[in-house]
Order: C-alpha cells, then structure tokens, then sequence
C-alpha cells in the first residue's frame, strides 16, 4: 500500500509552508500522493481561513505543482469545509467537511483554537455544561451526512482537542456517547469516510487522534470507512504518525482504508 494524506495546509490558509515545500516534504516521507486542503472562506476568520479572492489562484498553484511533479507524486487539490461557510465547491477535486465553529446566542463559537477558547463555549453558550455542548456540536457533524459533495468527515471529535491532561469532556458519559453515535450512525449510512487525524498529536496538543479509539470501534462495528491523514500545518507534519494510526486502525478492526485515486475513493487493503 502507497500512504497519502490528503488533509494539509499551506500559506494560503493558516499552514507555515508553501504548497510547493508541502508537496517536496510529501515525496521525501515516501507518501504516493498528498492533497492541499484549503479551509474555506468565513468572514472575520481571515487569519485561519482562505480568502475568496485568492482561491483562483490557490488553485492554479495545485495544477501547476501537479504537473511539475506528475512522476514523482499525485497531488491533488481538496477544500476543507467548514459548516459555517457558504457552500462553494467549484474546482476542487474532494471535499472534508468540518465543524471548527458553533453558532449559539448569536454568535460564533471556536471549537478549537485554544483551550481557553474551547472552555468559553462551554462555559458562555452553555452554562458549563458540557454534554449540552456535544449534543450541539455532533448535531451539526451529522449535517455533513446531507452535504452530497463532502467525501470526508474530519476531525471527527474535534472537540476534544484540549481534553488532556484535565477534560473538558466528559466522553464516556451516556449523554456524549448518545450523541457522537447518532452522528456517527447519520453519516455511515451516508457513505462518508472518517479520516484518523494525527493533526493534534502532531502539534502538541494531545497524544491521542481523532477519532478516539471506542468511537473507533464503533466506527468498525458500524461498517463504517476511514481513510489517515495528517491535518498538516508545517512540513514536518506531513506523515506525522501513520504507522501508528495504521496499528490503531488495525486493533480495531479495519482492514482497508479509502484512498483518492484523483477521481473518486477507492479501499485499499493495509
């Protein structure tokens, strides 16, 4: 089996490294193909998100890398995104779908960005109840099950980024649980691939990926499909854990992973 990641960012979002150092990085961890992964645009996120006007040329860039490197690696040109964009979908070869942000009291709410952030939507949108605000979040993941043009789930607990060493979840109560299995369930019968994220352990945050091993599991019993990808913010990053997250996916079962072949997504036994 040839790994790819197609989950990575670059300069035109809120990754460190051009597209053309991602793609080198890519052929020199051994990956068969790599994907650039652009968020996509939401007004006042212009730090972390692409803006409209420079995705024309985000993508020109991706062509242009594709064909510079056509006999060394695949590249391909994705979108990351995200529930709180407008839907715009034209010229990208697959699509993540994410929830980073929640909508409550009129107003946008980080899932993500620092734990302090994560601990005010708790705390601001929903009273300190943390149940109340997996409930909301795995609601809008289930959305993606109705999305026709999302391939990929990502990050699918996403929420938990922050959840070590001190939780901010409480992931075995009945109320979370509940939850993240009827989202999950939604967008099984969709089709969906989940992706196993390395992003966060790559960066510090946590030594565990998305999704956690019991959702994992699930995941598996379900009949579900998955794919590994690195979610990507610097060169470095590129493969960041995959062997690993192939023993994960293998202790829970799996024994094929879904892969891009530049047209649609096809498994591929590991």
């Amino acid at each position: 089996m040839t790994r790819q990641s197609l989950h990575a960012h670059c300069t035109f979002d809120d990754g460190a490294a051009t597209p053309e150092q991602m793609v080198r990085a890519a052929i020199g961890a051994g990956l068969g193909a790599v994907g650039l992964s652009l968020h996509s645009p939401i007004p006042g996120e212009e730090d972390w998100c692409a803006r409209p006007e420079n995705i024309p040329e985000f993508q020109a860039e991706i062509h242009r890398l594709a064909a510079v490197y056509r006999d060394e690696i695949a590249v391909y040109c994705g979108l990351e995104y995200d529930l709180c964009s407008e839907p715009d979908f034209g010229g990208f070869a697959y699509v993540i779908a994410s929830v980073h942000e929640l909508v409550a009291d009129g107003r946008r709410w980080s899932v993500d960005d620092t734990r302090a952030r994560a601990k005010e939507l708790i705390d601001g949108a929903f009273g300190g109840d943390g149940d109340a605000a997996a409930q909301v979040y795995f609601a809008a993941v289930a959305r993606i099950a109705v999305l026709p043009e999302a391939d990929v789930v990502g990050h699918f607990d996403l929420l938990t980024k922050f959840d070590e060493p001190e939780p901010l979840y409480h992931t075995d109560s009945r109320v979370y649980r509940a939850a993240a299995l009827d989202a999950m369930e939604r967008l099984v019968r969709a089709g969906k691939i989940f992706e196993i994220n390395t992003g966060a352990a790559a960066k510090g945050h946590r030594t565990a990926f998305y999704p956690s091993e019991p959702l994992l599991r699930a995941l598996r019993e379900m009949g579900g499909k998955i794919t590994i990808s690195s979610d990507a913010h610097a060169a470095d990053q590129i493969a960041f854990g995959f062997p690993q997250a192939e023993a994960l996916a293998r202790r829970c079962g799996f024994t094929a992973l879904w892969q891009f072949n530049g047209r649609t997504f096809e498994p591929t036994e590991f």
